[in-house]
């Protein structure tokens, strides 16, 4: 395991752990290679731990204990009771973030998959986040989590900084809100049409109710969330 609490930046320059982050859109679904070269398959969810600046990304998830809860309904539920006598089989194999060494278009460990993969935790996921409902102070219905931003919080770890609110669904931003001369003329100009309405909470305005599944934030935003919706 690499430890990374010495280290201020990444010798890789385009490591985008370097600076601020979107959860669904930069580490959902991106491919995890070990230190050599190996596949280790890819994000399927991303693991929260309240830390004491506020939600922290301790682990990235994989595997179809991860994937299957994000698809929904009862295909999980049907899968975990395939093998009812694998205790563990409902947990998916997780990566700690000390043993990320960078990230671009793909997950770079700094170990070999052998000692990356456990199952040694199961914490709160991204992806129960992503696309609960938004309530402002007085419990009007904002919009949905789209999806949340990251910035380093010191020693390279991540911590949540604002939540993407809007009407769409979650990863229908495709990134278009990163910059404004993303894409293509006529896919921005529908994009940031659909999402006009778009803003950004900051996580020290919202209380997150994992269990009645809603955001509730003291003020009601009024921040686009990027370049693309100034």
């Amino acid at each position: 395991m690499t430890d990374r609490s010495n280290q201020t930046s990444s010798k890789h320059p385009e490591d985008r752990l370097d600076g601020a982050i979107d959860g669904a859109l930069h580490l959902l679904d991106r491919q995890v290679i070990d230190s050599e070269g190996g596949l280790c398959g890819k994000v399927d969810d991303v693991e929260l731990t309240d830390e004491r600046d506020g939600l922290e990304i301790t682990g990235l998830l994989t595997g179809a204990a991860a994937l299957l809860p994000r698809i929904g309904g009862a295909v999980a539920h049907h899968w975990r009771e395939l093998k009812p006598a694998e205790p563990l089989r409902a947990r998916p194999w997780r990566i700690d973030m000390s043993d990320v060494d960078h990230l671009d278009s793909a997950v770079h460990l700094s170990v070999p998959r052998a000692g990356a993969l456990r199952k040694d935790r199961d914490g709160l996921r991204l992806s129960n986040l992503t696309g609960m409902d938004v309530l402002g102070p007085d419990g009007t219905r904002l919009g949905r989590v789209l999806d949340v931003r990251f910035r380093p919080g010191g020693d390279r770890r991540l911590v949540l900084r604002s939540l993407i609110v809007g009407r769409g669904r979650p990863g229908s931003l495709l990134g278009y809100d990163r910059r404004g001369d993303q894409g293509p003329w006529l896919v921005r100009t529908v994009v940031r049409r659909l999402h006009r309405h778009t803003v950004i909470a900051l996580a020290t305005q919202a209380r997150i109710d994992w269990e009645g599944k809603t955001v509730k934030l003291d003020q009601v935003p009024h921040d686009s969330p990027g370049p693309a919706f100034d």
